[in-house]
């Protein structure tokens, strides 16, 4: 996947928050799809370096385009990448395999969703609806990194 990919994936996931809108938050496409492009096998440190300015820049566009808090989903994203990058390279390469990338994802978006549903601004039964909503569409959507990451991993068997 190439970094001409993500504003397709942006778009795709503001397309689906918009048929989503009153029933339920989307899970994270863009920010799960740059943590796969960052722990990739060969992704360099150059490119997650990209990666996290990617995802700081997809998170600033949709602060702008959705929330009231213009910077915390870039400042969220951003940093919630830039962990998992280092999360990974503190990994021995022995480890570092699809069970370790989806733990990492599961963290990674339970983290950004914990902290949006600190800054939400609705009522408290409503965001833990939401939240665990979200949360639960968010199960396939890891499933589908993680297969992904073991059909492009060297050792997959």
């Amino acid at each position: 996947m190439t970094l001409a990919a993500l504003p397709v994936i942006w778009l795709t996931q503001d397309f689906a928050q918009l048929l989503m809108m009153g029933i339920c938050i989307v899970p994270d496409l863009f920010l799960l799809s740059v943590l796969f492009m960052a722990l990739a096998p060969g992704a360099s440190r150059d490119r997650q370096t990209k990666l996290v300015w990617a995802a700081f820049l997809g998170g600033l566009i949709w602060d702008l385009r959705w929330t009231n808090l213009p910077g915390l989903s870039a400042a969220v994203g951003g940093g919630v990448i830039g962990l998992a990058c280092f999360i990974w390279y503190k990994t021995p390469p022995q480890g570092r395999g699809t069970a370790v990338f989806t733990a990492i994802a599961a963290i990674c978006e339970l983290l950004y969703a914990g902290i949006h549903f600190f800054f939400w601004t609705i009522p408290s039964q409503t965001a833990i609806r939401q939240l665990m909503v979200q949360q639960l569409i968010a199960v396939p959507v890891i499933i589908f990194f993680s297969w992904l990451f073991w059909k492009v991993s060297p050792d997959n068997g």
